[in-house]
C-alpha cells in the first residue's frame, strides 16, 4: 500500500494499472493520481502565474503525501482517505479506479 503513494502520483499510476486484482489497492493508488497528481498539476500551472502560491499549494501537497504515507505505514486495510477533501475527492477516486479493469 505504501508504494502508491511513495513516488506522489507516479507510483500511484503504476500501482493503478499493477494492483488491478485488489481494489483498495486500486483505489488509493487512484486517490493518489486524484489528490497527490490533482495538487501537484495546479501547483505547476499557477506557478507561471504567481509562484508564491505554487510554492504554498506544493507544500499542501507534502502534507497530504505525508498523511497518506502515516496511514499507509498503519494500513489495517481498507481505504486512506483524505482528510478535509475527501468529500470531494471521493467520488472522483472511485470512478477512476473502476474504470481500470
Amino acid at each position: 500500500m505504501i508504494l502508491a503513494y511513495l513516488l506522489w502520483w507516479v507510483t500511484g499510476l503504476i500501482f493503478l494499472f499493477v494492483g488491478k486484482d485488489n481494489p483498495d489497492v486500486k483505489w488509493n493508488a487512484a486517490q493518489s493520481v486524484v489528490v497527490l497528481g490533482g495538487i501537484w498539476l495546479i501547483s505547476f500551472i499557477v506557478g507561471f502565474v504567481f509562484f508564491p502560491v505554487s510554492i504554498l499549494l506544493y507544500l499542501v501537497g507534502v502534507v497530504y503525501w505525508i498523511i497518506f504515507l502515516i496511514g499507509a505505514i498503519n494500513y489495517q486495510g481498507g481505504r486512506i482517505a483524505a482528510p478535509g477533501i475527501g468529500q470531494f475527492t471521493d467520488q472522483l477516486t472511485t470512478q477512476l479506479a473502476d474504470a481500470i479493469k
